[in-house]
């Protein structure tokens, strides 16, 4: 054992409990407190005053529990993405298949009356109305609307759809006979018809109105009928 005073040991210690010291000069020091009392009492003193560093536990199962989160976080914003995706998808197709029908399938578009020929009108016995019809504008007509205001103004108006179709042969409702049963609408509507017009209030020619002197129906008007 190396005799070694014990100012030197002083000075080592706080290197000793730093750990900042090399092996030899710490065994110097073990060796030098087995047989110093003195010194004993200066380390334990010193090694009393030194702070205790708070020991952290470390959790070894932090790191897998951050990428679950992060994986769990990924999957959720992957699933929103998805629904978001799908919602749009069906928005637009419903928005597109929305625009489809209001251009090409929704009668919507009247048929100005100065590109409506009427022409053959007369009555039957039993009051019916009837008359031809052609729309000359060269496009085909869907639908015949049948009105009626308060005045007693009845009106049938030619409607299509924005996107208009070229009229084809066999032609429908563009050029054709057509029939108002006068005593049967009167019936339906509760009220009486004063006159009946092609078109709409605004826009209109006119087919009969009460009083008017008509010829009887054409043999061919009441062919297309079954008369």
């Amino acid at each position: 054992m190396r005799d070694v005073p014990c100012e030197i040991i002083e000075d080592l210690m706080p290197l000793v409990v730093d750990d900042v010291c090399s092996e030899e000069s710490r065994e110097t020091v073990e060796e030098h407190l087995v047989h110093c009392k003195q010194c004993q009492l200066k380390w334990q003193r010193m090694k009393a005053d030194l702070p205790i560093a708070e020991k952290k536990s470390i959790d070894a199962t932090a790191d897998d529990r951050v990428i679950k989160g992060m994986a769990s976080t990924w999957k959720k914003g992957k699933k929103k993405s998805f629904l978001k995706g799908v919602f749009l998808s069906a928005l637009s197709i419903a928005v597109l298949l929305l625009a489809y029908v209001g251009l090409f399938e929704w009668q919507i578009t009247s048929v100005p009356a100065d590109n409506a020929e009427i022409t053959d009108v007369g009555k039957t016995e039993d009051g019916k109305i009837m008359y031809h019809l052609n729309i000359n504008d060269g496009y085909s007509v869907n639908t015949l609307k049948y009105s009626m205001g308060d005045d007693g103004n009845f009106y049938i108006t030619a409607k299509r759809p924005v996107v208009k179709e070229e009229a084809q042969p066999p032609f429908a409702l563009e050029k054709g006979y057509d029939s108002i049963d006068i005593p049967d609408q009167e019936s339906f509507r509760g009220q009486k018809i004063k006159a009946i017009y092609f078109g709409t209030p605004k826009d209109r020619t006119l087919i009969w109105k009460k009083g008017m002197d008509l010829p009887d129906a054409s043999e061919e008007a009441k062919e297309r009928f079954g008369f």
